[in-house]
């Protein structure tokens, strides 16, 4: 009996260990890593104003309406756990095929331009492709949520392709008789490059629901051709200039199983630049030109991933 009771005490004295295999089940990983597809339905605007030489008298605009786009993407995430450090990017292409194109030019002193024009024109054909990386810090986390500063580069290509041209306003002398639908009248190619400085987060909803996104101010470079390709004198024009921007982006995620996700989200982009429109390098020779670019797009998108942690 005594021998029992000691026994006992002693059992009831002894440490709990735990299993070794739930203790390594609770250890945050070191690394968690997702990847998969998206596709995004897009449309925007583009437009350029063009000025003198001086840059106070406007001399023409051209402005790209309802530029629809369908694009693929391939996209990771990827953070290092105990230091918070994550890295991030995606990749997409796709098609632009509707839009249209009004082109206006301004009455002035010694122009060719005697009446304001604008005529209208269809846009298809045209492209776009994108790609971003960032790479970042997570400075605040908490169980379910999370923050970081982020800085990243991206690259935003998009190409229109004009076709057909009718006159909207009373100049006789511009597309009047109407060009027909089969012809091109103008091609323009534009790259942003841009800098990106921001802030990333997520936080967990429910158990298999979290809401993520990302702001991110940019300071871009511009590039651009421009090919009017029934005035040869001046084809093609390129085109400089730097500026500024915005991108936004937030998604709705739900976790299938613990390892397939797939997400909703929706996304905004502008971009603006000043600068230079080279026609003293058209074949035609010329002085250079004070060109305004604006750029917006904003769309939606579905994906769909797989993610290790």
């Amino acid at each position: 009996m005594l021998c029992s009771l000691s026994a006992g005490a002693a059992a009831a004295d002894a440490p709990v260990v735990a299993d070794p295999a739930a203790v390594a089940g609770a250890v945050s990983p070191v690394f968690s890593f997702e990847g998969g597809l998206r596709y995004w339905y897009s449309s925007g605007e583009a437009s350029k104003d063009l000025y003198g030489s001086r840059g106070t008298v406007m001399v023409s605009r051209l402005t790209y309406n309802d530029v629809v786009a369908s694009s693929g993407e391939v996209f990771f995430n990827a953070t290092h756990n105990p230091t918070g450090i994550f890295i991030k990017g995606f990749l997409g292409a796709g098609g632009i095929p509707k839009g249209s194109l009004n082109d206006e030019d301004f009455a002035l002193p010694h122009s060719y331009v005697e009446t304001y024009s604008n005529t209208l024109s269809d846009q298809h054909g045209g492209r776009i492709s994108y790609f971003t990386a960032d790479v970042g810090y997570n400075f605040w986390t908490t169980p379910r949520s999370r923050i970081g500063a982020l800085v990243g580069y991206n690259f935003w290509n998009e190409s229109y392709h004009a076709f057909h041209c009718a006159q909207q306003a009373a100049n006789p002398r511009i597309c009047v008789p109407a060009m027909t639908t089969n012809m091109g009248v103008i091609s323009q190619d534009t790259d942003w490059h841009s800098l990106r400085l921001g802030l990333a987060g997520q936080t967990q909803i429910t158990e298999r629901l979290s809401l993520s996104g990302d702001v991110a101010v940019l300071f871009t470079r511009f590039d651009g051709k421009d090919k009017h390709h029934l005035r040869p004198e001046i084809n093609p024009i390129p085109e400089d200039g730097n500026g500024h921007g915005i991108q936004l982006e937030a998604m709705l995620n739900y976790k299938v199983t613990d390892l397939f996700n797939i997400g909703i989200g929706g996304r905004y982009w502008r971009a603006v630049s000043t600068g230079t429109a080279h026609f003293e390098e058209t074949p035609g020779g010329g002085w250079p030109q004070v060109l305004h670019w604006e750029a917006e797009r904003y769309g939606v998108f579905g994906q769909a991933s797989i993610k290790f942690n």
